[in-house]
Formats: structure tokens, C-alpha cells, sequence
């Protein structure tokens, strides 16, 4: 249930509507300003919103996908001001985050940046893409005594087959930043499992462990992998 006068973080889930929580769904109908990423050509978050049937207070701001952080770091500190003024006047004000704002989210950089001006912020925990691509694929995330490594894009094969040969199961976030790492790996690394997602969640959700079909995507933005040694 959300507090008076606090800043939230609250996390969308995966991409489909449905799967956001109920505490995520609670937080965001009482809250008097919802900001909300997008680009100039779309938001799936505002997208995601609008089936949830949540589309009042909703304020979007422009996010460049872009490798230069700087321009995302301006995005941000602009929300942040915004966001400290209706703090100020007393509202409550939710900042949204597809998966889990605390797993590889850019709402980080908000969230202390708010805090280091004294304001009151609270994190809403939601289902990160690789547990809901695992249901949808029918498979188990790590079974008995496995370890579970997450790599952000800047896996290297080394580090993969380091960590394969060490017994763990392997996901890997971000891919589009290291797609030619990955197919080198694909294309050299015998007894592996190579479970590949696009678009968890969403109606161009995409499956397939079928290593000629992943070697011939152009892998997009939202993509991962779960990565494990064939039993």
C-alpha cells in the first residue's frame, strides 16, 4: 500500500500487463504522477500501462537509446526535479521500470540521486524477464544444487565457458551489446543448451533453442539468453 509523500519505484514486470503485481498495480492507481520512458517512437511502458487500464497522471519522458549515457543521465536529472517539486507539494509520485527496478535498471541513478536530496523514495519489486522466459519456455531456471550467474552485455566466451565448465547456469541480459561475442560462442561451444528470448511478455514474444535459428536473427534490444550445459 503506498505511503503518503513518498517517491516509488515501481516495477512493471516483464512486459504483459497481467504479470505485474498486485502491490506494483496498488502503488501506481493511487499515485498523482506516474513518469513513464519512452522514445520518439514509442513506450512499452505507457503501452503496458494502458492495458493494465492505468492511463491517468501518466507523464512520459523521452529516453535516448543511446550508448552515450550522458544524454540518458540529462533525462533522468529532469525527472528528478520534476519529481522533487511534486514531493515537495505533497504528491505521491511513481517512476516505472519494466522487469525489476533493482536488477540492472537504469532507475538507479534516480533512486540516489533522490535520496542523496532527502527525499522519501520506497522500491516495488517485480518479476524479472529471465524467471517469466523460463516459464514461458517450460524450463527450470537452476535446478538442485546449480548456481545461477546474470552477465550484462559485456559477457565474453571466456567468462561464459569459465563459468559452464564451473557447473552454473548462465543468463545473459542485454545481448544485443554483445550478439558477436555470443555467436562465436554458439558457433564453437559443443554440449550446450542455448535457450534464446526476444520480447518477453509482449505479443512478439519469440522462443527458440534451435542454434541455426539464433545465428540468423538480428538480435533487438530486448532480447536474453539462458545458457546451460546439456545434461
Amino acid at each position: 500500500m503506498m505511503e503518503e509523500n513518498k517517491v516509488y519505484f515501481v516495477s512493471l514486470g516483464p512486459g504483459q500487463w497481467d504479470m505485474m503485481t498486485v502491490a506494483a498495480f496498488n502503488t501506481l492507481k493511487k499515485a498523482d504522477c506516474i513518469f513513464c520512458p519512452g522514445t520518439e517512437r514509442k513506450s512499452r511502458s505507457a503501452a503496458l500501462l494502458a492495458d493494465a487500464g492505468i492511463a491517468d497522471n501518466v507523464r512520459l519522458y523521452p529516453l535516448p537509446m543511446s550508448k552515450d549515457r550522458a544524454m540518458a543521465y540529462s533525462a533522468y536529472d529532469k525527472v528528478c526535479e520534476e519529481a522533487m517539486s511534486l514531493y515537495a507539494s505533497g504528491k505521491n509520485v511513481a517512476i516505472v521500470a519494466e522487469g525489476d527496478a533493482g536488477f540492472y535498471s537504469s532507475t538507479l541513478y534516480m533512486s540516489v540521486k533522490l535520496a542523496s536530496e532527502g527525499v522519501r523514495t520506497a522500491q516495488v519489486a517485480g518479476v524479472p524477464a529471465f524467471i517469466a522466459a523460463a516459464a514461458f519456455a517450460g524450463i527450470p531456471v537452476v535446478t538442485q544444487e546449480e548456481c545461477l550467474k546474470v552477465y550484462p552485455g559485456t559477457v565474453t566466451q571466456e567468462l561464459l565457458q569459465r563459468s559452464l565448465d564451473a557447473g552454473d547456469v548462465v543468463v545473459v541480459m542485454k545481448m544485443s551489446q554483445c550478439a558477436g561475442e555470443l555467436r562465436q560462442a554458439i558457433s564453437s561451444m559443443q554440449d550446450v543448451e542455448w535457450h534464446y528470448f526476444e520480447n518477453v511478455g509482449t505479443s512478439e514474444e519469440f522462443y527458440t533453442c534451435n542454434t541455426a535459428e539464433i545465428l540468423a536473427r538480428d538480435i533487438p534490444y530486448f532480447s536474453l539468453m539462458i545458457i546451460k550445459r546439456k545434461a
